[in-house]
């Protein structure tokens, strides 16, 4: 952490270096370069001396998964439907060969537990904690996104300010003040540009996987329960599928945006009624 911190210093150092002193007569490539320069590389400069280099990796990869990412709360529904259809034919050694095949994640982990013959309080405790920590994990991928979209900003008025300083330092003619005006406008543009049309985007896709990722792991307990206590897999098709329906759905201003699993004997009731 230290290392990278000094890295981060250090490039922070070389940018504003650089733009102080690369030479920028006209609007061109050069002048466009050197925006962007000072806000892609003051943002990653400072995201790092804020964030571990693994956390940020990390977000880029959680960010290809939210966008190659298929429907995975049908594909979970028709999981668990399955896997209760082989534990009801073959026990709990199907249900273990079923399990293996599986993905590494909670689903697996939950039929895991269950083939070690796990008491069920103690899977749910498992799944909850399990739960908690991923959703720690999605949400500091989504505070550096945010914070990214809030440094792109700043850094290009630093940016402007920069050639502003260099323009009223040795400028001779004031007639080609303005050339130059727009030339430093440049880095207020890239910065509004990126943290509005890039970062703040990156950072509700991430919201959005999390929110679908939160109902699917409640998706994930909740059939694990019934699976647990053998239930019917067409009654359990029809819980899970009526209960994805209702939490996806817009939820008014006043409702919580907590999923909330009933007990056992009030879900079969509601389900029945």
């Amino acid at each position: 952490m230290i290392l990278q911190l000094a890295f981060s210093i250090l490039l922070s150092i070389l940018i504003f270096f650089l733009a102080f002193n690369l030479r920028i007569g006209e609007m061109g490539l050069v002048s466009n370069l050197n925006a962007l320069m000072i806000v892609l590389g003051g943002t990653f400069a400072a995201t790092l001396i804020a964030y571990p280099w693994k956390k940020i990796l990390w977000t880029f990869r959680l960010l290809k998964k939210a966008f190659v990412a298929q429907d995975e709360i049908e594909w979970t529904i028709k999981t668990l439907v399955e896997l209760a259809r082989a534990y009801r034919q073959g026990g709990i050694r199907m249900l273990e060969q079923q399990g293996e095949k599986l993905p590494p994640g909670l689903l697996r982990t939950s039929v895991e537990l269950m083939a070690f013959r796990c008491p069920k309080e103690k899977i749910e405790q498992i799944a909850q904690k399990e739960s908690q920590l991923t959703y720690v994990q999605y949400e500091t991928a989504y505070k550096i996104l945010y914070n990214m979209a809030r440094l792109a900003p700043a850094l290009g008025l630093a940016g402007t300010i920069v050639t502003l300083i260099r323009v009223f330092g040795h400028i001779t003619d004031p007639k080609s003040l303005v050339g130059y005006m727009a030339i430093a406008l440049f880095s207020t543009f890239y910065g509004v540009v990126l943290a509005n049309l890039c970062f703040v985007p990156l950072a509700n896709k991430i919201r959005e996987f999390m929110d679908h990722e939160e109902v699917r792991r409640e998706l994930i307990q909740e059939g694990i329960q019934d699976l647990y206590d053998e239930e019917n897999p067409t009654s359990i098709q029809f819980k899970l599928e009526a209960l994805s329906s209702t939490v996806m759905k817009p939820s008014p201003t006043w409702a919580s945006s907590k999923l909330v699993v009933m007990p056992s004997k009030k879900r079969a009731s509601s389900v029945a009624s």
